[in-house]
């Protein structure tokens, strides 16, 4: 029997061994055939990576919800551009609660600056008015800290934070931080004192901005019916 399965082994390594092999293509063949492929590759890539940048490049007719909400916020105030300027960059959630919460929060930070900006004058260091309105802003700066710290403070008690004392509370810290901008202006008028284009600038940004919070804060109630 073993050397049956010898001799049918035998057998097929014959066969094999009198099988004439196919013969392999010409290297210019392969060339030909590699360069088609490649170039079919590459046309297959532009066209998937065009499609893909028409989809995100493809405008859109509808604005995003949020940006509609914020307009509409906006509306209520004396400011609107200013205020969908300093507020659509920096915007996470739609609802009039939370772009009022921004709106003091970018508010608190521009006065803060502004004070600053009044405090590094160097060519008029005895000027009163100068160092009046850097203490000025600075308080207004803190008036509207209180508001962000009363308002954060009632969220973590949870429920409705925005009760009527809440929002008296609101009204009257935004109110005394304007009066503190109008005082540094009026100060800024009485004295004579002239100051760069750069800090009048700040100055009218952040005492716009002020009167949009108060603006939004004084329609809060009517603003969460219509956008609710």
């Amino acid at each position: 029997m073993e050397s049956i399965n010898t001799l049918k082994g035998y057998d097929k390594v014959s066969d094999q061994e009198n099988q004439i092999p196919s013969p392999l293509p010409k290297p210019s063949s392969r060339k030909t055939l590699i360069a088609t492929v490649s170039t079919v590759s590459i046309l297959l890539i532009l066209a998937v990576v065009a499609l893909t940048a028409g989809a995100f490049t493809r405008p859109s007719h509808n604005p995003p919800v949020s940006s509609n909400s914020l307009k509409s916020v906006c509306a209520v105030t004396r400011y609107p551009q200013t205020c969908f300027h300093a507020l659509s960059s920096s915007l996470n959630e739609s609802d009039p609660a939370s772009i009022l919460e921004l709106s003091l929060r970018i508010t608190s930070e521009k006065v803060s600056t502004l004070s600053m900006s009044f405090r590094s004058i160097d060519d008029m260091p005895e000027e009163p008015a100068v160092k009046d309105c850097a203490k000025l802003y600075a308080d207004a700066a803190s008036q509207l800290n209180e508001t962000l710290l009363e308002i954060e403070t009632k969220k973590k008690k949870g429920g409705n934070w925005m009760t009527e004392k809440v929002v008296g509370d609101v009204k009257t810290w935004i109110s005394a931080a304007m009066t503190d901008g109008e005082t540094c202006s009026d100060g800024l008028e009485e004295m004579g004192t002239v100051v760069g284009n750069d800090i009048k600038n700040e100055m009218a940004t952040a005492n716009q901005m002020m009167s949009v919070c108060l603006a939004i804060v004084s329609q809060i109630k009517k603003l969460l019916l219509i956008l609710h």
